[in-house]
């Protein structure tokens, strides 16, 4: 009883987190801002590499959520990437200032993105 109980609050403090997660917004090159679904920003993306999972993230069961905001030049090189809100883990948030990085967008379209990333180690039984 006691485990399901446990399972059920994770189950609901997660479900909260993810209804309240952030959204991705971009301010465009021509000043305005905007939300994006993911599926808009990846149209205007030449490459987007994943960050991957940090081994030792995985092997400790490390899950956060992050918002990084991505810097991008009049060439489409993202120049920076900001930690607005921490994931909370040195490790997740270095993954994915790595990766962000290496993304790269169509040259004059935008000049700042903020991305929210969601980890969580999902178990397969």
């Amino acid at each position: 009883m006691r485990l399901a109980t446990f399972i059920i609050v994770v189950w609901a403090f997660t479900s909260s987190c993810l209804i309240a997660a952030e959204k991705t917004t971009a301010v465009w090159s021509d000043g305005h801002t905007s939300a994006l679904s993911d599926e808009e920003l990846m149209r205007y993306a030449l490459a987007s590499p994943s960050a991957g999972y940090p081994e030792e993230a995985q092997k400790a069961k490390v899950t956060g959520s992050g918002l990084y905001e991505l810097q991008i030049n009049k060439a489409g090189t993202t120049t920076s990437v900001a930690i607005v809100k921490s994931s909370g883990s040195a490790v997740l948030d270095q993954a994915a200032r790595s990766a962000f990085l290496k993304w790269r967008f169509k040259p004059g379209v935008l000049s700042r993105v903020r991305v929210p990333v969601i980890w969580s180690v999902n178990r397969v039984r």
